[in-house]
């Protein structure tokens, strides 16, 4: 069911017990004889016009509980005058029947039609009112009620003061709990689209970031063999061909990944990442060193880093200009959170002119962050003290994670 149905749902019953006035009304007066039969028709003609503002102020109410505008004092002003002068009809209507105009000794139908047009105005206003405010607007009538019935010593009449507290009480705390279990119905409408456009910004944020990663390092890998190749060309030499069959075979690569990160099926494999990080740094005139092995690793583990090495090795392309990188795995023992692999990236080239490795100032660094604290580890980068630079990311591997035998060091 759709939240404009539990809408309905809720409000018209609501609508329609309030606007039962003009059935019960009738009911009542007509059945007590000898009454005026011109007070009766002004009478039944207030109750109409009572039951119409009471129905517009109670909609006007719901809109307003709802988020809509606060209805005007005209509206609540009408709806209390129009009781108000229901009340004298009422009392017009029996001060001229047979029976005894001055005493409430024979007055059940009057109490009864003050409660439904007391009531009426009380349920309609319920949802504007404060909690606290709705027992006082309950209250106060019935304990007037009870003062009144005790004034005319009529022992032999109902208790009005219980009999409006009980009847007029319950209503209003109807009205007032169905209003508030349509109001959560919203809010979990709204939470409900909130929560649909926050997956959606979630896939953006991931094909955005996977799409960083994964052309990165390809597009410049293929510059690096662009680069190359021309050089080459130019200087007579032989090995061209072989660079631009390189640069076919990344450009192919990266129609192929760009597929999968469309299709939502890219991930990193560590060790596919280490190997062509190494391939790719060589391919650049770069020494690359890889210490240890990853196949051990989760997989959601390996396939973090994996993009931490990726990002690295494109950073390092783009940004430095080392010539020796390495790359270090270690599984460390941490006593309060059982193992940690870290990773340690370190080049000893220096920073180009005018860019910057700071964590959160590119996309790609605060998406491998994002990664990483996710699975509740972290990254941090930094310069050493010969000029280079060092990318370290750490990731808690749990309690029953395999450690790669001979990389065993306490944590730091």
């Amino acid at each position: 069911m759709g939240i404009e149905m539990i809408e309905l749902a809720t409000r018209w019953p609501l609508y329609l017990l309030s606007a039962s006035e003009p059935v019960v009304v009738p009911l009542v007066v007509l059945s007590e004889p000898g009454l005026r039969a011109s007070a009766v028709v002004v009478l039944l003609a207030a109750t109409i016009m009572h039951t119409v503002t009471c129905v517009a102020l109670l909609h006007a109410g719901f809109d307003h509980f709802l988020g809509g505008l606060r209805p005007g004092g005209w509206l609540v002003g009408s709806a209390v005058g129009l009781t108000v002068a229901a009340l004298l009809g009422v009392f017009a209507v029996f001060r001229t029947g047979t029976a005894t105009p001055s005493s409430l000794q024979d007055s059940v139908p009057a109490g009864a039609l003050a409660l439904v047009f007391c009531g009426a105005l009380t349920c309609a206003a319920a949802p504007l009112l404060p909690a606290r405010r709705l027992v006082v607007a309950v209250a106060v009538p019935a304990v007037l009620a009870g003062v009144l019935q005790r004034v005319a010593d009529a022992p032999g009449q109902p208790l009005w003061a219980v009999n409006y507290f009980l009847t007029v009480g319950g209503l209003a705390v109807s009205y007032r709990f169905s209003l508030w279990l349509l109001g959560v119905a919203w809010a979990m409408n709204r939470a409900r689209d909130v929560q649909a456009r926050l997956a959606v910004a979630e896939e953006r944020l991931r094909f955005a970031r996977d799409l960083h990663d994964v052309l990165g390092r390809n597009l410049a890998l293929i510059a690096v063999n662009s680069d190359l190749a021309a050089s080459l060309v130019r200087r007579g030499q032989v090995g061209a061909v072989e660079r631009m069959l390189e640069v076919r075979q990344t450009a192919e690569d990266s129609m192929r990944e760009v597929r999968d990160v469309v299709a939502g099926h890219r991930t990193a494999d560590l060790a596919s990442e280490l190997a062509g990080a190494r391939s790719v740094l060589r391919s650049a005139g770069i020494t690359a060193r890889v210490i240890g092995d990853g196949a051990v690793l989760p997989e959601s583990s390996q396939a973090a880093l994996g993009w931490v090495v990726r990002e690295a090795t494109t950073n390092i392309i783009r940004h430095s200009d080392p010539t020796t990188v390495t790359i270090d795995l270690e599984v460390r023992a941490a006593p309060e959170s059982g193992p940690v692999a870290v990773l340690r990236i370190q080049n000893d080239g220096a920073q180009a002119a005018g860019t910057s490795y700071r964590v959160g100032g590119g996309t790609g660094l605060t998406g491998l962050r994002e990664r990483l604290v996710a699975l509740g580890g972290g990254l941090s980068t930094g310069t050493t003290p010969d000029g280079g630079f060092v990318v370290r990311a750490w990731l808690p591997l749990g309690a029953a994670a395999p450690t790669p035998p001979g990389r065993v060091e306490p944590a730091q």
